[in-house]
């Protein structure tokens, strides 16, 4: 009886380690896809080799980010501007000429539209830290998990093998 019940626990066991290795490996992808997103928006701003190199999970979530930068970096850069129009107003008093105050004001638009995108990269990169801080204790968790299905297999076989010597005949001569 009890080789029966080693036996299935080393297949309960087997299969719980092919359920877990599985699960690691799904972290262990989302881990390397979420770091190559990371890499491909670090510099704030996304090309066209970046979107090649994107992984497919991550392809959807790098469109919104462009979108909720660029959208993010543009209100924030007009409200700003806005603030700033009566100091910009009496700076364009001291300019006679008309291009010259408008390259002035596309200058200090970009500059306001650069550190908005800057500030939105960091929300991301905030947000991308923390999952992987999470990912990275569930991988944790898991291979501690594995450890301990480790041990008690060993468990189990050193059992079994001792079931079998008791069940083993004895032949007395």
């Amino acid at each position: 009886m009890s080789l029966l019940i080693f036996a299935y626990r080393k297949l309960e066991i087997n299969r719980q380690k092919s359920d877990l290795n599985f699960r690691l490996m799904q972290l262990t992808r989302k881990l390397s896809d979420l770091q190559q997103y990371a890499a491909n928006i670090a510099d704030g701003s996304v090309s066209m080799s970046d979107m090649m190199n994107t992984p497919s999970s991550m392809f959807g979530r790098q469109l919104m980010y462009m979108q909720y930068a660029h959208n993010g970096a543009l209100f924030g850069a007009q409200q700003k501007m806005g603030m700033m129009a009566p100091i910009l107003s009496m700076q364009m008093q001291q300019m006679p000429d008309p291009n010259m105050q408008a390259m002035y004001q596309q200058w200090i638009f970009r500059n306001l539209y650069n550190q908005e995108r800057e500030r939105m990269g960091k929300q991301e990169e905030k947000l991308l830290n923390e999952q992987e801080k999470r990912i990275q204790a569930e991988k944790l968790k898991l291979e501690t998990q594995l450890k301990l299905l480790d041990q008690e297999l060993e468990a189990c076989k050193q059992g079994e093998e001792k079931a079998v010597q008791n069940f083993k005949p004895e032949f007395t001569a």
